[in-house]
């Protein structure tokens, strides 16, 4: 990746500070959860006058630079027994901590803050949600629904009532970005958007950014969602059951070779099909289900290389199969998503952290039908597809050179196959056609560098530049993408935030609807249709109150788009491929392109910790 390391090189240049002349060694190492050596991503590290602190990356990995002598740590994450290490700093240091679940001890009365301070932090218009939060809110029909708790955040909007879509800060549901260990995830709903696909029993990590993005992130307008599965108990066999009206699910985890590597699969099914196949008519067969299977290993190879393979697969399926006296009839309607990620993890050095990754994805949408007459040879089939696939290839480096810089850096490359509208028609009176169908082709990547930078005690920002390329057909796509984000201390534990964020998004989502149902077609920018685009202004005050255990937020936004696009009126999905016209009509000559602007405000108030928690927001 020489690119990489060229903005490596230039953030280095730009950021290090090169004029203290102090002897400095840095501590590193990965927090783990005690009992089962869970990696612990968003842990804060910081010493004990609070004069320096870092955060644990998604991996678990933190590295903390720091002046000569004896220091005091402290290790805190949300729902974990507070630690401190003293560590005498002649050398740099190797040291990896196991934080204890705060449930397992009696009660217990600390002094220092438990949690991440809202108004310390440089990014703003993020909310993380614990797991623990997710499972225990009410549930429709017994289902735990990560999307259904992120609807109720301030600034986001389901669509129609039971929907698990979402809209955030104005934008439609194409605009938002769910990924599952680093796979894109294109349609998120079961049972025509009542149910999400995400399994709470096999989640680590949720959180939703709505602005003020960083510069790791592009290719949607409105939203990221990003969440991380677990890796596995490396520690003892471990399982969760439950039992729903609708539906069933199992979790299994557990070491392969103990202390080293893991595994994690979690599978859940309705049986909707079950319960109402005594209810239908003898000459009649028909029903509905869905399923999700999420599976992941991970192997620590050494103290600088761990592996991880995940993966998610998941269906929905309707048929029906009706018997007359004249023909014989059978039809699907299904859809289904899969990913696939292999993760390489490798310390460099007690400064640098690397990740690669390959990550497949595919989501497949399909309507199927036959029929046979019992009286001739006649026969009709029609067949119906879409769908998107992905091949990505992903590099990220994180690299602190000292307590004020936390620097990340990278490169995303994807390959897309886009099936807009594929219809295939078989029968005794036409010939077939399967040979006319079209699919697209293209490839979209970005580089990244930001930079995370304390200039004072009371100024932290966080600045980046992304620039992605796109190409399709012959034409290119090279844009810029600036980001910017910070906050300034009022005072203690209050600050005010600003952000600034442009994005460029290459991919469309085609709906009659506007609820993200299956049947809404995934379509590629092209010469005649231009990428969407959106720029983001936000401005807000945060609050925190650690003797109550509370973050208080509270934002205005602004944002700009342009270039989207919709069917035009009366046209569907359905229009290019039935009968005589399959085929002849271009997805490209049903849309049409507009502009749009949104704007508002939003309160949240969060409890994370104690007896009492959860939040109340407005927008």
């Amino acid at each position: 990746m020489p690119t990489t390391k060229i903005l490596l090189a230039i953030s280095v240049l730009l950021f290090s500070l090169l004029g203290n002349a102090q002897v400095k060694f840095t501590v590193s190492g990965f927090i783990y959860e005690e009992g089962s050596m869970e990696t612990m991503p968003g842990a804060v590290v910081f010493t004990s006058d609070h004069k320096f602190g870092t955060v644990s990356n998604a991996f678990g990995f933190y590295s903390i630079t720091l002046s000569e002598g004896n220091v005091e740590l402290i290790f805190q994450l949300v729902g974990y027994a507070e630690q401190m290490h003293s560590v005498q700093l002649d050398k740099d240091t190797r040291l990896d901590v196991y934080l204890k679940n705060d449930s397992e001890l009696q009660e217990v009365i600390v002094s220092a803050e438990k949690q991440r301070k809202i108004s310390e932090e440089s990014r703003m218009s993020t909310i993380d949600i614990p797991i623990d939060q997710i499972k225990k809110i009410p549930a429709l029909l017994g289902e735990k629904d990560v999307l259904k708790v992120i609807q109720l955040m301030p600034g986001v909007q389901k669509g129609s009532e039971g929907s698990s879509g979402f809209y955030v800060r104005g934008g439609g549901p194409d605009q938002n970005l769910i990924i599952l260990d680093d796979a894109t995830v294109y349609n998120a709903n079961h049972l025509f958007g009542f149910f999400s696909i995400f399994n709470g029993d096999a989640l680590k990590s949720v959180e939703l950014t709505k602005g003020g993005f960083p510069a790791r992130y592009g290719g949607r307008l409105s939203s990221v969602l990003e969440m991380r599965m677990k890796d596995g108990n490396k520690e003892k066999i471990k399982g969760e059951a439950g039992i729903g009206l609708i539906s069933s699910r199992l979790t299994l985890e557990g070491p392969v070779i103990k202390g080293k590597s893991s595994f994690l699969v979690s599978a859940r099914r309705t049986y909707i099909d079950a319960l109402i196949y005594p209810f239908l008519p003898k000459d009649s067969k028909g029903g509905y289900f869905f399923y999700d299977f999420n599976a992941k290993y991970n192997h620590v190879i050494n103290d600088a290389n761990r592996l991880y393979a995940s993966g998610y697969f998941g269906k929905d399926k309707f048929y029906f199969n009706p018997q007359s006296d004249f023909s014989e009839q059978k039809g699907s309607f299904l859809w289904g998503n899969a990913t696939a990620t292999l993760r390489w993890n490798h310390v460099f050095s007690d400064k640098v952290f690397a990740n690669t990754s390959v990550i497949f994805t595919r989501y497949k949408f399909g309507i199927g039908f036959k029929e046979k007459s019992t009286q001739s040879e006649d026969y009709y089939e029609l067949k119906f597809n879409s769908g998107i696939m992905d091949w990505s290839g992903k590099f990220d480096l994180d690299f602190q050179p000292n307590p004020k810089h936390y620097i990340k850096t990278g490169a995303l490359i994807t390959y897309h196959t886009f099936t807009p509208n594929a219809t295939v028609i078989k029968s005794s009176f036409e010939p077939d056609n399967s040979e006319d169908i079209k699919k697209i082709y293209s490839f979209e990547s970005g580089i990244f560098v930001e930079d995370d930078w304390t200039l004072t005690s009371k100024l932290k920002i966080n600045l980046g530049l992304r620039t992605s390329q796109y190409y399709q057909d012959k034409k290119w796509y090279i844009r810029p993408e600036p980001r910017f984000s910070g906050r300034f201390m009022l005072g203690k534990d209050f600050s005010v935030k600003a952000s600034y964020a442009l994005m460029n998004q290459y991919i469309h989502l085609l709906s009659n609807t506007g609820i993200g149902l299956p049947t809404d077609l995934w379509v590629p920018a092209t010469k005649r249709i231009s990428p969407q685009q959106s720029q983001q202004w936000a401005v807000g005050l945060a609050k925190d109150l650690p003797s109550k255990n509370l973050m208080i937020s509270v934002e205005g936004y602004y944002k700009t788009l342009k270039d989207i696009i919709t069917y035009k009126e009366g046209s569907s999905f359905l229009d290019a491929g039935i009968g005589d016209e399959a085929n002849v009509s271009d997805w490209q000559d049903k849309v049409t392109s507009g502009k749009g602007w949104s704007y508002g405000a939003e309160v949240l108030l969060q409890r994370k910790t104690g007896k009492l928690t959860g939040w109340i927001g407005y927008t």
